[in-house]
């Protein structure tokens, strides 16, 4: 029996075209432009990532001083290089991208983050999903979006997804953004063949609201066939957990295997703001991470080479650990770069120090802006021709850390 609420769920299933309204299933795949651009993953740790946890300078005299509960031991942490003569170690729990690490893939950029004086979760997300720092003006859409429009994508489907229930802040602006929360669930018309035959039967005819309802219909078939394509085990050697990274991205492989056309996608993994016993907390978190991102790597073995997946987060910690065994919010942090093209097993950017003199209002300092990552990015591995038409006040400085 079709209730009210499934068939307007139905309906709400097929607004997916949103951005694929009036295309053309018969072209819509493997058809648009910049095919050779790589494939860019952005994972967003909300809610604070710790940096100093994740990558610390374990074996630094102060760092223990000012967090003597909870600082990594240099001896059970990774030994990664140094930066500006200071040790870098990656969290015990890194193994897996410790090992990507040294194969040359993951790249890692300490004392990154945003240019602001804010120290709300929100107020900072918002910021940086909009590419903006402390005085400037804000500009329309989200980073990605800007560039997705740049570009000229055109309103090919699934060139660009939220792997979650909304799309991305980053992605607004762009009209062929989606939200997509579950590859095999989504593509289909809920309700079934009855919805399906109901929706079909209200568009027949004439119009453009008609035809767009009919070519929303048959993209939808369209991406569940390409998706069925793969193997019912697809991607269970990868070593995927069943957490809140590993599904996400389980989804966005799918995707990108059963070529639909993908271009960007965005992923969220939350639960960073350790206010309490940070090493309670940050310890699962941190093995999520690792084995995430490894069983994505190791699930796109055939699309590396176009692949470009970078990690960051609104802001890090404050060094000096609180009375509860946990941290309060900071300033800057780490990102992460991994892909065929990173310039990896390196550390970028410039270590501030730790010294009481070397912290901003009792953070670490920001010392890279995260938006010269992003612009490098988009500039050598996805052919952005329009810097300024992303990051409007960005001077265009690379690090390095990929190849053009």
């Amino acid at each position: 029996m079709i209730t009210r609420r499934t068939f307007l769920n139905s309906a709400t299933t097929a607004g997916l075209a949103g951005g694929m309204t009036g295309a053309h299933v018969s072209t819509a795949f493997g058809a648009a432009p910049g095919a050779a651009e790589d494939i860019l993953v952005v994972v967003f740790l909300r809610f604070g990532a710790c940096g100093l946890t994740l990558i610390p300078p374990a074996d630094d005299g102060i760092y223990h001083d000012l967090r003597p509960t909870i600082a990594v031991s240099a001896k059970d942490a990774l030994p990664i290089g140094s930066l500006d003569g200071t040790p870098f170690f990656m969290h015990p729990n890194f193994k897996e991208l410790k090992a990507l690490y040294d194969a040359q893939s993951l790249a890692v950029v300490h004392a990154a983050g945003l240019h602001t004086e804010s120290r709300s979760h929100f107020v900072s997300q918002d910021m940086m999903e909009r590419a903006i720092a402390d005085g400037e003006r804000p500009v329309a859409g989200g980073w990605l979006g800007r560039h997705m429009n740049a570009r000229k994508n055109g309103p090919a489907p699934l060139t660009a997804i939220t792997a979650g229930a909304e799309v991305n802040i980053a992605l607004q602006g762009y009209p062929g953004a989606v939200a997509v929360p579950n590859v095999l669930a989504l593509f289909t018309v809920l309700g079934g063949d009855q919805s399906r035959a109901v929706i079909e039967a209200m568009n027949t005819g004439p119009g453009p609201v008609i035809a767009s309802g009919r070519s929303t219909l048959a993209t939808l078939q369209a991406v569940k066939t390409r998706v069925a394509t793969l193997a019912p085990n697809d991607g269970d050697a990868a070593g995927y957990t069943t957490g809140a990274l590993s599904t996400p991205l389980r989804s966005v492989a799918k995707l990108i295997k059963a070529d639909v056309g993908l271009k960007v996608a965005t992923v969220d993994f939350g639960g960073w703001d350790q206010h309490v016993r940070l090493t309670q907390g940050i310890n699962p978190l941190a093995l999520e991470l690792s084995q995430g991102l490894s069983a994505f790597w190791r699930d796109l073995k055939d699309h590396q080479h176009r692949l470009t997946v970078v990690v960051m987060t609104e802001f890090g910690r404050r060094v000096e650990e609180n009375a509860n065994g946990g941290t309060d919010h900071g300033s800057a942090s780490v990102m992460l770069a991994l892909g065929g093209s990173v310039n990896g097993g390196k550390i970028y950017g410039k270590w501030p120090g730790l010294k009481p003199g070397d912290l901003h209002a009792g953070d670490l300092a920001v010392t890279t802006d995260y938006r010269q990552v992003l612009q490098e990015v988009l500039v050598k591995r996805r052919g952005e021709k329009s810097p300024k038409a992303v990051f409007p006040t960005l001077k265009y400085e690379p690090l390095g850390i990929v190849r053009a």
